[in-house]
């Protein structure tokens, strides 16, 4: 049990204690493991996303000329970590396939891990090393996260709060006192980005960029405060919570600390679509299992959910990342293709005509019954009606995998398979996989680092 949270210290010092006072052998074993599997699942997609041809032409005009020690996916190329961590952290919401932290409905990994790795490499750290590093960043993030939620409606949680956590996970690795890590966390309070919530729906892809700078800018910052600059004082409380949200609660940011994790609260994606939609996916999939159809045999979808998960509900999104954040898209898609996957959605060819024909037919609403059971739970209806008559309807009130005892085993190790090996091929997947299964024993980060160029 940790002794670092007392009435009158401010949170910025309490979580400064915590993160200096963290080491391998403190942490329990299950947060050891859910940390492996965040940095398992968030290197896979990055991998993924590495693919895209969207950001090939970013990477060369960034690593152009460049050196440096830390790796760029999908290149042979290294950089220096806050440029690798900007282009890395730029790849995973690309296909949209990202871990989350349950409660505070961010995402933290992929801000967090991207720039542990980046300056892991630099440093050549071990896999203890970057295990630390991540839990401790994603434990100060995801809290934070908890304190500003809900948070303003027109902003987006990527390259926000869990830019904090990247931030104390780079002076984790760099092995800051008590007084950088205050002026981190209070630096990094002030220089966040607020993202705009409606550039996901609208199919704005520099979205993706959110993250990456996130990452990015959570280097130079603690760069900068190990080269003597120092940040405002309590900046956190004062002005990031209060900005952030209407409703902050500052008690929530060091409750329990040092003896709850909640990274143990985290959840990985089972489809490639924002969370939101996950309910509406898993309901009509289930409708499926049960009773087959073909999308020319349905008359129309409704859909019944909670407020925010309603404003996913254009039928004829302009581009894949749109598509992404549509619930007729994505359930329009498991119509015609029988099934969601990061192949058939996470394209940037023409969006599928057949597909829009089928989401034309789906309309979201907001089912005022069901609003109450949010944010515990992500409640959704689907209620299909086919042209013979017939009425199917199934209620999802949380996915499987969001579900925090069901911790996906084989699942996972599966999805990071599919996901690396269009970049590194199948053989050497598995090898990468056993080896981050077994991080503890890694003697030096860069060990990994040869799978990925």
């Amino acid at each position: 049990m940790m002794d670092i949270t007392r009435p009158e210290r401010s949170a910025d010092v309490c979580f400064a204690k915590f993160a200096v006072a963290q080491s391998f052998d403190s942490l329990p074993r299950s947060v050891v493991e859910r940390t492996k599997a965040i940095f398992l699942d968030t290197l896979g997609i990055m991998a993924r996303g590495a693919c895209a041809p969207s950001v090939s032409s970013l990477r060369k005009t960034l690593v152009h000329g460049g050196s440096g020690s830390s790796t760029v996916l999908g290149t042979p190329c290294k950089a220096h970590p806050s440029v690798a961590a900007l282009l890395n952290a730029s790849l995973p919401t690309i296909t949209q396939y990202d871990e989350g932290h349950r409660r505070s409905l961010g995402h933290p990994g992929i801000h967090i891990v991207p720039a542990a790795f980046a300056v892991g490499e630099d440093k050549r750290i071990s896999g203890k090393d970057i295990i630390i590093a991540i839990s401790t960043g994603y434990e100060v993030s995801a809290r934070i996260g908890l304190s500003v939620f809900p948070m303003n409606p027109l902003v987006h949680p990527h390259g926000h709060w869990p830019t904090i956590g990247a931030a104390v996970a780079v002076g984790k690795i760099l092995s800051f006192t008590e007084r950088q890590f205050v002026d981190l966390i209070n630096s990094m309070s002030t220089l966040t980005l607020f993202t705009w919530r409606k550039n996901t729906i609208a199919g704005a892809t520099i979205h993706h960029l959110a993250p990456g700078l996130g990452a990015s800018h959570a280097i130079i910052v603690a760069l900068a405060i190990q080269g003597g600059l120092i940040g405002p004082p309590r900046c956190l409380e004062e002005y990031f919570l209060p900005f952030s949200s209407s409703q902050p609660k500052p008690e929530i940011l060091t409750e329990g600390l040092g003896n709850t994790y909640e990274i143990l609260n985290n959840y990985f994606k089972a489809y490639p679509a924002c969370a939101h939609a996950h309910s509406s996916i898993e309901a009509l999939e289930n409708i499926l299992a049960t009773h087959s159809m073909s999308a020319e045999e349905v008359d129309r979808i409704e859909v019944r959910t909670y407020p925010l998960a309603s404003r996913l509900n254009e039928r004829n999104p302009p581009n894949a990342l749109a598509g992404m954040f549509s619930i007729p898209y994505c359930l329009g898609t498991i119509l015609v293709r029988g099934k969601l996957t990061v192949d058939g959605l996470a394209t940037e060819a023409p969006m599928d005509p057949d597909i829009l024909n089928a989401a034309s037919r789906i309309r979201v609403v907001v089912d005022g019954e069901l609003n109450p059971r949010y944010p515990e739970g992500r409640p959704s209806l689907v209620r299909v009606h086919l042209k013979n008559g017939a009425t199917y309807e199934h209620l999802v009130d949380l996915p499987r995998r969001e579900k925090i005892d069901s911790i996906p085993g084989r699942e996972l190790e599966e999805k990071f398979l599919q996901m690396v090996e269009p970049l590194i091929g199948k053989g050497r997947g598995e090898e990468l996989k056993r080896r981050i299964q077994d991080l503890e024993s890694v003697a030096d980060i860069t060990e990994l680092s040869v799978y990925l160029s």
